[in-house]
């Protein structure tokens, strides 16, 4: 509580926190549904849907693992996390629309650049912008807010995919994600501080 307090002060680390969710939700809700929409769509069987994960967590370490940092330094996180959310948006909403396996890891691969891009510039600002002394506390709400997101999500794309068919996860997480995007856009851009020049020597 003391941290959502503290949270509560600050609306840019607040605006981070709710990024940090909408997104944990919307990426979840792909993961629940996406092994029954690719079986229905491609036939795929549970060792393809494995390789397909793979083929996810292998761009995702490659960005995290070598492009964060360099784009970090070139744009800074609040420039960098809404095009990060807004790869996510396409990458997701291309999913109902794919019709052959290219197709499908083109889609994948700009959902999971996004991802890497987003996880990581989104969790350096949050410490940042948290206090020193509560900065494990903030944190610990980020992850706290992630795991319910991971809750949700599935929920909500399993509801959705059954009520109204297998693109609409898809499609509202989509759109969720153009909302958050927005919402950053403007968001970090009025609130976060600029990066300040090293100092002279």
């Amino acid at each position: 509580m003391e941290a959502f307090r503290h949270a509560l002060g600050k609306p840019a680390l607040l605006l981070l926190l709710g990024l940090f969710f909408l997104v944990a939700l919307a990426f979840s809700g792909f993961e629940a549904t996406f092994a029954i929409f690719s079986e229905a769509r491609f036939g795929f069987t549970a060792s393809t849907i494995g390789f397909v994960f793979a083929f996810i967590g292998v761009v995702l370490a490659l960005v995290q693992g070598v492009l964060v940092h360099v784009a970090v330094k070139l744009f800074g996180e609040r420039r960098l996390i809404p095009v990060a959310i807004l790869a996510i948006a396409v990458g997701i909403g291309l999913v109902p629309f794919v019709w052959n396996v290219p197709s499908l890891l083109g889609a994948l691969g700009v959902l999971a650049l996004g991802m890497g891009f987003n996880s990581p510039s989104l969790t350096a600002l949050v410490s940042k912008l948290a206090d020193r002394d509560d900065q494990g506390g903030i944190l610990g709400l980020t992850q706290s807010l992630g795991s319910l997101g991971r809750v949700v999500g599935p929920a909500w794309g399993g509801y959705l995919y059954d009520a109204y068919g297998m693109a609409t996860p898809y499609l509202s997480a989509s759109a969720l994600m153009l909302v958050a995007c927005a919402i950053a856009f403007v968001g970090l851009g009025a609130t976060a501080p600029e990066r300040q020049p090293p100092p002279r020597p």
